[in-house]
């Protein structure tokens, strides 16, 4: 069976983004099995991109490629159709997509604080009980990783390279779907589009028309 690549920015990223898309995947039941995430370099410059997609074309058994990453500067539904314009011209070997987590990945907690928060991470102290967010809308507060440490006990710090993963083990899909997550909804139409394209070389997010 072909493989799914993702190219991730940090090291917290490598297991947090696996485990989340393994356990999408069988949720969406998509034809894929994925591969350990890939620490990439310059994902947010075009010849980050670029090299990444000729990465992919050296693999014999990959079948689609998901790029995925913070985006706390632009926004997301004009800068992903640029990078997928990128993509198109390097005429990538597998069906691609770019998908820019806003403000960053750790969006994805918000919705599932009332299951995360009064609990110990892998051992260590976590969110304070009762923690609630408390922005207008998921995406709205930059910095959301100081957020959650501000919601740790004293002394306490949130760590991606800690943290991260444990936490992503703790969301509740069906939790996240149901908040609306902008950029959730679009890693699952991302990885649907994945799914459905094995034997095309389609780029997600596609050209407006």
């Amino acid at each position: 069976m072909k493989k799914g690549y993702v190219l991730v920015e940090g090291h917290g990223e490598i297991g947090a983004a696996h485990n989340l898309i393994a356990r999408l995947a069988i949720d969406l039941e998509l034809p894929l099995t994925w591969a350990q995430p890939v620490r990439w370099k310059n994902l947010h410059l075009r010849r980050g991109v670029e090299k990444g997609v000729e990465f992919i074309r050296a693999k014999q058994d990959a079948g689609a490629l998901l790029l995925l990453r913070d985006e706390d500067d632009s926004c997301p539904r004009s800068k992903g159709p640029e990078i997928a314009s990128w993509i198109r011209e390097r005429n990538p070997s597998t069906p691609t997509a770019i998908v820019l987590l806003h403000p960053e990945f750790e969006v994805l907690f918000l919705p599932c604080l009332e299951a995360i928060s009064g609990k110990p991470i892998d051992g260590r102290q976590g969110l304070l009980a009762g923690t609630r967010w408390d922005g207008a809308t998921w995406e709205t507060r930059r910095g959301v990783k100081e957020w959650l440490t501000e919601h740790m006990p004293p002394g306490r710090a949130y760590k991606p390279t800690l943290d991260q993963l444990p936490l992503t083990r703790m969301i509740d899909i069906s939790a996240l779907r149901r908040a609306c997550v902008p950029c959730f909804g679009t890693l699952e139409r991302a990885l649907a589009f994945l799914g459905g394209s094995l034997d095309s070389k389609g780029v997600y997010p596609p050209i407006r028309t």
